[in-house]
């Protein structure tokens, strides 16, 4: 009798999607600071991962100060990403961490690049008069809930046009020293600044 009940509840639980929620996980990226974008239909795309150039353009310095800024960038091959979001529908992120019990924000950053024919970069800091250091990565905000065991989902309210990096970094190791970005561009995107 037992078996029969609790067949008759698994069954009523398949029909009510109990199957449905649990095949939605698995959209989860496999390995740690992969990034998956979620398509309109359902299905995910990984973005693509670069190890990143580190260029630092020279300052002019004048008696000891900064007269000019010292910038420094990441740098990527290529003048496009592989995979391209319509910015008029809503957008998603799987991002996997090393767990999801940190703040993403502290751990997550996706970041608008500057496009040429040759490459995409974006400024990570940049010193000036008076040795005063300045981060102008231009972020895109997001929202964030945790997904299957290890991730987050973002979702974007400002989808502007543009080239983005997503960097993921592990807040329990210290000594990074490889820098890898995920890569995906916003196409036709709605920004309200731009209306």
């Amino acid at each position: 009798m037992k078996k029969i009940l609790f067949l008759m509840a698994f069954a009523a639980w398949t029909w009510a999607g109990g199957i449905d929620a649990a095949a939605a996980q698995t959209l989860e990226p496999e390995f740690e600071g992969e990034v998956v974008a979620v398509l309109p239909d359902g299905s995910a795309s990984k973005l693509e991962k670069h190890n990143v150039r580190i260029k630092t353009g020279a300052g002019v310095y004048i008696a000891g100060f900064a007269a000019a800024k010292q910038k420094t960038k990441v740098v990527i091959d290529g003048s496009t990403a592989n995979v391209r979001l319509d910015g008029s529908q809503p957008i998603e992120l799987i991002v996997r961490a090393k767990d999801n019990k940190a703040d993403p924000m502290s751990i997550v950053r996706v970041f608008r690049m500057k496009a040429t024919p040759k490459n995409r970069s974006a400024v990570i800091s940049a010193v000036g008069t008076f040795n005063v250091q300045s981060n102008t990565m231009e972020y895109l905000p997001f929202e964030a809930k945790k997904y299957g065991e290890s991730s987050y989902r973002l979702t974007f309210e400002k989808r502007p046009t543009g080239e983005y990096g997503v960097i993921v970094s592990n807040p329990n190791n210290v000594d990074e020293k490889m820098v890898i970005v995920s890569t995906f561009a916003i196409d036709n995107g709605s920004d309200p600044k731009k209306k």
